[in-house]
């Protein structure tokens, strides 16, 4: 394993470290990574990950169960309130525990966590250096895609989620929440923004002409194209235009949620401003990828099996089938 660097003097140089939290080697991460790392070719890019992923010789590899202690001791009182499956959102809660012991041993004072499906188009020193005093970022108030943290910040905030599942009030809170919707690592996000002396940067906002997608699913304000928000590339970089005001918008980062996974192939090669042959020799390859297929088998099982789940994408795939032929 590489020698894990940093700086702890952030007011000589800003220098923040991207962690991604993932295990398995998803069809989806390698493009992921190195698009990280294309724009940002001097940062520590840490992937604590398992075993599976131990091939990746651009960023630094970090064997997750080597930072697993409070996680363990978070799983004990966590208490399952949502339509995804059990381990699914366990493993949600769980990162923020893992990514708490990892900055804690090796004493790294600042980080960017991205979810492991977001492709990042901005220099995270630059853009995020500008947010440090902030105790953490959100995106659209409760995403967690792109998480600048400090190591104390980061300690309350697991300190926060802990304490409601292992507190007689704190869970009577947390049921309270589920009235108002499934209970995920998302809704600690919004509710613990709420609190006193938390400054929190919401990272959705258009701030000098950039901003970073919350969904690419979710419009912003921007056009969309079918189920999308609609991609003007230049250099490389992705715009989102604004509905009201006609103004080309920067996209710092995207998050391709859910199944729009599948679609990332698309957005790689007109990034890269390749040709025709190769867009297509690249569609063929990414979609007969054994890992891909066997990632949508997995996720139509997992739905097939779950009631509330079936009912829900059924719901979904309904209503935009209908707002598609509504709007033509």
């Amino acid at each position: 394993m590489k020698r894990l660097k940093h700086l702890n003097n952030l007011h000589m140089k800003v220098n923040i470290p991207i962690v991604i939290v993932h295990t398995g080697d998803s069809f989806y991460l390698e493009p992921v990574l190195c698009q990280a790392r294309k724009s940002n070719p001097d940062s520590h890019i840490y992937l604590i990950s398992d075993e599976s992923t131990n091939h990746y010789d651009f960023i630094e590899h970090i064997n997750i169960s080597d930072y697993f202690t409070s996680a363990e001791e978070f799983k004990k009182v966590y208490v399952h309130m949502s339509i995804n499956p059990y381990h699914y959102e366990l493993y949600c809660f769980l990162r923020w525990f893992v990514i708490l012991d990892f900055v804690t041993k090796h004493n790294i004072s600042h980080f960017l966590c991205i979810d492991s499906d977001v492709m990042l188009y901005c220099n995270v020193d630059e853009v995020f250096g500008k947010w440090i005093d902030y105790d953490m970022t959100t995106c659209q108030i409760i995403g967690p895609q792109y998480t600048l943290f400090n190591k104390d910040s980061l300690k309350k905030f697991c300190k926060y989620i802990y304490d409601h599942y292992a507190e007689k009030d704190g869970l009577e809170e947390v049921r309270y929440w589920h009235t108002k919707g499934g209970i995920s690592d998302m809704k600690f996000f919004m509710y613990y923004s709420e609190q006193p002396n938390i400054r929190v940067f919401d990272t959705a906002q258009v701030i000098d002409g950039t901003c970073f997608d919350y969904n690419m699913k979710i419009p912003q304000g921007f056009e969309k194209k079918g189920r999308l928000k609609k991609l003007y590339w230049r250099d490389g970089i992705p715009y989102c235009k604004s509905v009201n005001s006609g103004e080309y918008i920067r996209m710092n980062g995207l998050h391709f949620q859910g199944g729009v996974k599948h679609h990332l192939y698309k957005y790689i090669y007109r990034a890269n401003k390749e040709s025709l042959m190769d867009v297509f020799c690249g569609a063929i390859k990414w979609y007969l990828n054994p890992k891909r297929l066997q990632s949508r088998i997995q996720e139509l099982k997992k739905i097939v099996s779950n009631k509330e789940m079936l009912i829900y994408f059924v719901k979904m795939r309904i209503f935009w089938r209908f707002h598609k032929e509504f709007k033509n």
